[in-house]
């Protein structure tokens, strides 16, 4: 399937209601091998080198996004350091604040342990929630996970290759949220609001300095046309 007919059929869909057609239709998607490559041409014709529009993080590319869902490719390698596992945040306990399906798109994938939360929301600091059972899935080409916004906790475990997964993100319809996205430790005790927000400040950052530069290489080439 191609990206513009994932994203014309997700436009007629209920998106609190259609999960089995969005899964069905996800899977159709991740079976399109040039996803990346036709993303990565479109970008450099529409922005050239700028990297802002396109990349979600570090390791991530947003394929579309619109007010209503985001489509991202992610990209999970092994890892043999702790600077690495930071890098991609593995093992870290953490829930979401929107709803997400993802499917398996290349590699071996990566292992995610997923645990319900019980307890009514907010959460607290501190203050441990009832969970369900553990439920452990490894994310190869066809398998999807998907979780509910807020409701499940999950952490991913990195896989023995090179891995792909793509996602989709449905953002949430009220802005009077409930309850954030939230960071755990390793007994599921509510630690902080938000998820890897240093890292997330430190690719901003990143972003800001190769944006910066941008300009002066503009000026160059002038300087080389004139000459």
């Amino acid at each position: 399937m191609k990206l513009e007919a994932f994203i014309e059929r997700l436009n007629t869909y209920d998106l609190q209601r259609d999960r089995t057609r969005i899964i069905a239709d996800l899977r159709q998607l991740a079976s399109n091998r040039c996803l990346l490559s036709n993303h990565l041409y479109s970008t450099l014709q529409q922005d050239g080198f700028s990297t802002r529009n396109s990349l979600y993080n570090a390791y991530g590319f947003v394929l579309y996004k619109n007010s209503s869902f985001t489509l991202r490719l992610g990209f999970w390698s092994p890892v043999k350091t702790q600077d690495e596992r930071e890098t991609f945040i593995y093992d870290l306990n953490h829930s979401h604040d929107f709803e997400i399906y993802s499917v398996g798109y290349s590699g071996d994938g990566y292992t995610t342990i997923t645990r319900e939360i019980l307890d009514d929301l907010p959460l607290q600091k501190g203050k441990r929630p009832r969970l369900g059972k553990a439920r452990r899935l490894k994310l190869a080409p066809g398998k999807v996970l998907y979780m509910p916004a807020l409701r499940v906790i999950h952490k991913q475990i990195a896989p023995n290759t090179m891995s792909a997964s793509l996602s989709l993100l449905i953002h949430p319809e009220r802005l009077d949220k409930i309850d954030e996205a939230w960071c755990f430790d390793r007994n599921y005790y509510p630690l902080y609001p938000g998820v890897a927000a240093q890292e997330i400040a430190l690719f901003t950052d990143t972003l800001s300095l190769l944006d910066a530069g941008s300009p002066s290489l503009s000026s160059n080439q002038r300087k080389e046309e004139e000459t």
